[in-house]
């Protein structure tokens, strides 16, 4: 049986380097380090004889490390999927405030709109309504005012009247069942005056808004054109 050699010359394949007289200890440890792999090649130091392959090598050999084998997955699709975790990140109150819900101030702002339009809706059929008084109207000693009166019966039927000063109207001059009827009396009225007169309206308390606004309409309109001097509205309570 030959002896063990001393030393041994090592080429490292992959580095392409050659390491003379290295020992046969350090060699055997470099096996067991992994520092020399199966593929690399030795031979005694010194000499001529052909390169063997470490992993060829009876004394060497059994030194080798054991390759590492990384396990194959059997799914490997299945564990490089992505894991869904279920993370909530915590807002600030300030988020929330940037954006301000506007749909509760739309619909407070459509209510008090339908209110307004009812409220005016009603307000221009309802009678008009003054403070709890009696002999609210006084005619006036004026020979040439004229007066309107404006009473409405039984039924809701309204009629007019039209005076002058503190007498009785004319036959001619009372029961008109038109405001059409009552403003040509007035205009006859307007026409014998020597100077434009003051104009009043005597009225009922329950007589609807919309019929003196109509009046008054008529009365400012002969006013711009100096027909009548003034003009005035009186509610009488007694029946």
């Amino acid at each position: 049986m030959a002896a063990r050699p001393a030393a041994f010359d090592v080429w490292f394949v992959a580095a392409d380097t050659v390491y003379r007289g290295v020992p046969y200890d350090v060699l055997s440890g470099w096996a067991g380090q992994g520092r020399v792999a199966g593929a690399d090649k030795l031979r005694p130091a010194g000499s001529t004889a052909p390169w063997t392959l470490v992993s060829d090598h009876p004394l060497v050999s059994d030194f080798l490390a054991p390759a590492r084998s990384q396990p194959v997955p059997d799914d490997l699709a299945e564990q490089l999927a992505a894991v869904e975790m279920d993370v909530t990140f915590p807002t600030s109150a300030d988020d929330d405030d940037d954006d301000v819900d506007m749909i509760p101030l739309i619909d407070i702002s459509l209510v008090l709109l339908i209110f307004f339009m009812m409220t005016s809706a009603v307000a221009a059929l309802s009678p008009v309504d003054v403070p709890g008084m009696k002999n609210a109207f006084e005619p006036r000693n004026d020979a040439d005012a004229i007066t309107i009166r404006i009473e409405k019966r039984v039924g809701g039927e309204v009629f007019y009247a039209v005076q002058v000063g503190n007498g009785s109207p004319a036959p001619e001059d009372n029961n008109l069942a038109t405001v059409g009827e009552m403003l040509a009396r007035l205009d006859a009225k307007l026409a014998d005056a020597k100077q434009p007169p003051e104009v009043r309206v005597a009225c009922d308390q329950t007589l609807p808004r919309e019929r003196i606004r109509e009046v008054a309409k008529e009365l400012d309109a002969r006013r711009v054109k100096d027909k009548i001097a003034s003009y005035s509205a009186e509610v009488n309570e007694q029946k």
